[in-house]
């Protein structure tokens, strides 16, 4: 058995986690069984590590637990065994960008570390455990397919083309219309869409709008079409996410560079709009799309209300009054897991405070960890009068976060509440 107990997360550049287990006597007293620890989460993947054991061998390896179709996942990794007597004789081993695929979703070394120096070398407890630690970083997720185009596209689209080169011709556009028929991409259902992948926790797909518009009927010109990036489970929250996506390739090929975008609480986004001709995409009959995904965070805004008394009509503090006195408030709020977080706001110094604290730490379970990813959050300040005498402002701090704990953001001085109360 691998028990994590320990992560640490890295503040460089590749986004390094460091995972620490616990490994029992069992992953070598058992040369037939195959130890696998739980699933634990990265680069916004799912892994677990394995242990494999022949008669002098123990072998390690990496596993990809989320895998899908048509999606390649690279990563950095290092195994390292922690030496009870000094880090300089840990024994380790690494891999650059390791391509973990359906086909090959486990990576490592299978002749690891002979058995009999765990023993030897000092790497093992009284108990015969030892700890090993893994690091993983630089986590790339990439997804490639094809759109397929139908031939009965093609050949309206082909159809539209020569009517726009030839409306000032009645008999040849009286010849395309004995060809190609009455219908024109416009009024089609020409959506296409990709099969199914899993990031983050959730499966996506990605669909595309010929002509621009993000309905089953095209109503616009070639000329600008419309891309998005659908979440398919997970509607409780909305999904903060970031994607390069190229469709086509060689000489036609269209770079979207970096997306940053929103999935709402329906898995909708607002999509690329390249002005770009679809028909100029297609090869054979199909669009190949390089897809990879940098992102996926689940969003919770709350609105945070703080009462802040003693100034007057002109936003200038009352001689009455010391100074500013602001009330602090709680919030409640719910993670996809249907956990209860709190966030208290701290308002007794020049700053705001908001902190945040687990109200379900009792689910759980007694000698497990609960590991939570927090990033930043956008906060955006509104003010509102709430009384007759100026003499109360409302500050309303709505929060659009991924989860943040402990979170400071610089709040106005006095002077600078001022000046933005009289601009209101």
């Amino acid at each position: 058995m691998a028990l994590l107990y320990r992560l640490v997360k890295l503040p460089d550049r590749f986004q390094t986690h460091v995972f620490t287990f616990v490994v029992t006597k069992s992953v070598t007293r058992d040369p037939d069984r195959d130890v696998t620890s739980k699933e634990f989460a990265c680069g916004h993947q799912k892994w677990s590590i394995t242990f494999s054991r022949t008669d002098k061998m123990l072998g390690a390896y990496l596993v990809w637990k989320s895998a899908s179709e048509s999606v390649r996942v690279y990563v950095d990794f290092t195994f390292t065994i922690l030496n009870r007597e000094h880090f300089s004789v840990n024994e380790s081993f690494a891999g650059k960008q390791v391509k973990f695929t359906t086909d090959c979703p486990a990576q490592g070394n299978r002749n690891y570390i002979p058995v009999s120096d765990l023993y030897g070398r000092n790497f093992t407890d009284a108990n015969g455990e030892f700890q090993l630690e893994l690091s993983i970083g630089h986590v790339r997720t990439v997804y490639d397919t094809e759109f397929g185009v139908p031939t009965s596209l093609t050949s309206r689209l082909m159809h539209h083309h020569h009517q726009i080169q030839n409306h000032h011709n009645p008999a040849a556009g009286n010849a395309l219309q004995h060809q190609y028929g009455t219908a024109s991409p416009r009024g089609t259902k020409c959506k296409l869409e990709t099969s199914y992948f899993t990031f983050g926790g959730f499966d996506w797909n990605l669909a595309l709008y010929p002509h621009g518009v993000k309905d089953v009927s095209c109503t616009s010109v070639e000329g600008r079409m419309s891309v998005y990036l659908n979440r398919c489970t997970g509607f409780d929250h909305q999904c903060r996410v970031r994607y390069m996506l190229v469709l086509g390739d060689g000489e036609k090929r269209l770079d979207s560079g970096i997306l940053d975008d929103v999935s709402d609480s329906d898995g909708k986004s607002y999509g690329w709009h390249p002005r770009y001709k679809f028909s100029e995409l297609v090869t054979k009959g199909t669009i190949r799309v390089h897809l990879e995904m940098l992102l996926a965070n689940t969003l919770s805004e709350v609105i945070s209300s703080i009462v802040i008394t003693g100034i007057n009509q002109h936003g200038v503090s009352s001689a009455a009054s010391s100074g500013v006195v602001a009330s602090p408030t709680k919030t409640q709020c719910y993670d996809r897991d249907k956990h209860a977080w709190s966030i208290r706001s701290d308002c007794q110094s020049e700053t705001v405070r908001l902190h945040m604290v687990y109200k379900d730490i009792q689910n759980v379970p007694r000698n497990h960890l609960s590991i939570n990813d927090y990033k930043k959050q956008t906060t955006t300040t509104l003010f509102e009068i709430v009384d007759s005498n100026y003499e109360k402002i409302k500050l309303g701090i709505k929060m659009k976060n991924e989860m943040s704990q402990n979170y400071l953001f610089p709040f106005m001085s006095l002077l600078n509440l001022n000046k933005e109360y009289q601009r209101k």
